[in-house]
């Protein structure tokens, strides 16, 4: 009887106590600061490296670059090219044979 109540007593607060007090504190504990700050820690920083230091980055490069690329290399050059060829094919050669011919033709007639 002696050693029943013992074990009934010495189980009932190694499980009662121990086991839910304990589990309780560690599950509350470890989901706190496990769950909420490392998830929140985590989030943050990854939202953080995420939107500010990807995004601000691969768009200050993607816009800067590509922008600067592209309006350097498409408009600046292809349009200068394009100018210069465009200008030089017109008003030279159209131009000045036209010109030529015509007034050579003039001169001629």
């Amino acid at each position: 009887i002696y050693l029943f109540i013992y074990l009934f007593i010495y189980l009932f607060i190694y499980l009662f106590i121990y086991l839910f007090i304990y589990l309780f504190i560690y599950l509350f504990i470890y989901l706190f600061i496990y769950l909420f700050i490392y998830l929140f820690i985590y989030l943050f920083i990854y939202l953080f490296i995420y939107l500010f230091i990807y995004l601000f980055i691969y768009l200050f490069i993607y816009l800067f670059i590509y922008l600067f690329i592209y309006l350097f290399i498409y408009l600046f050059i292809y349009l200068f090219i394009y100018l210069f060829i465009y200008l030089f094919i017109y008003l030279f050669i159209y131009l000045f044979i036209y010109l030529f011919i015509y007034l050579f033709a003039l001169e001629t007639l």
